[in-house]
């Protein structure tokens, strides 16, 4: 059975709580909004943490939804235990748990990354769990850690035995600026925030992103895309960036998905709920109303800029 461990205040009908789903899987859970509003589960990805929702959140609220954001294992403030199954399905799994516990069923869901990536799975395992999907550069990811992102992670477990734990921060900061097309958002304080779960235990951290690049997921995401019935908008940076999806990984998405939109956000780059949260918020709200309507999501075409700087058409090659 889960344990709710109260932390914090954060307003009025709002709180963060310690969910622990496993024996040392911990996860930090913050509610908020709303009572009776419909709920939006919003998820990070790696880098990210409850903290970097603060300005799509109550945009969300002033439309009426509840919200839920949930830290995955090894993500912001929760848990970091060094033996735990760290794959993306693992942690859809540990997603459906918190929602089971506060009984929550059909709810539109946020999510950026790999935090994306475990949505996907998790409305292929579970799909009564969710009724929509608003994706923020989140792909059919097989892998939580790149091949690349892999070599990274080996020369920055050398330095935190040298003890170069500010070089590693200084290094976490700028992969952030660089996954940003506008960088004003970052500022000291939400640079702080950002690294602050990472910085408690360096140690710990590495073993988390050392167990994800070694570990497989059971089973491959791509071919069963055609399994998710709810509609998915797909959110995508219009400023070059790193951790962008790229042309094959929207061909995937197009290809696989039944109900699928994409929409270019001009000057944002990885962390759109960053640099321009009401972009977010308007695609939840017109995903909503889409969906209350019963009306299939408009499934097109977009420009989006290509590996080598130059912009594709991508056509959906859905027809469902």
């Amino acid at each position: 059975m889960a344990l709710f461990l109260l932390l914090l205040t954060l307003g009025s009908g709002s709180s963060a709580a310690l969910m622990e789903i496993a024996p040392g899987e911990v996860l930090t859970v913050c509610a908020a909004g709303p009572a009776d509003g419909d709920p939006v589960v919003l998820v990070p990805g790696l880098s990210g943490c409850a903290y970097g929702f603060r300005n799509l959140t109550p945009l969300l609220h002033q439309q009426g939804f509840r919200t839920i954001i949930i830290e995955p294992l090894a993500v912001g403030e929760s848990s970091r235990p060094g033996h735990a199954d760290y794959t993306m399905t693992a942690q859809a799994g540990r997603i459906a748990a918190v929602l089971e516990n506060l009984a929550v069923h059909q709810a539109v869901f946020i999510g950026q990354g790999i935090g994306g990536a475990m949505v996907f799975r998790l409305a292929v395992e579970r799909p009564e769990l969710l009724s929509g999907f608003v994706s923020v550069e989140a792909g059919a990811a097989e892998r939580a850690i790149s091949p690349g992102t892999g070599h990274s992670l080996m020369m920055a477990k050398a330095v935190v035995k040298l003890g170069g734990q500010s070089l590693l921060r200084d290094r976490f900061i700028e992969n952030l600026k660089n996954g940003s097309g506008d960088t004003s958002w970052l500022d000291r304080r939400t640079a702080g925030r950002y690294f602050r779960g990472t910085g408690r235990d360096i140690s710990a951290a590495m073993d988390a992103l050392t167990a994800m690049n070694d570990q497989n997921e059971p089973w491959a995401l791509a071919p069963r895309l055609m399994e998710i019935e709810i509609p998915v908008v797909v959110l995508l940076g219009g400023t070059p960036h790193e951790g962008a999806l790229t042309s094959e990984d929207i061909d995937i998405l197009s290809r696989g998905l039944r109900d699928v939109e994409f929409r270019q956000i001009p000057g944002a780059g990885h962390f759109i709920y960053e640099e321009q949260p009401q972009a977010v918020a308007d695609a939840v709200e017109e995903l909503v109303n889409k969906i209350t309507s019963g009306e299939a999501l408009s499934v097109g075409a977009v420009v989006v800029p290509g590996d080598d700087g130059a912009d594709n058409l991508i056509e959906s090659g859905n027809t469902r």
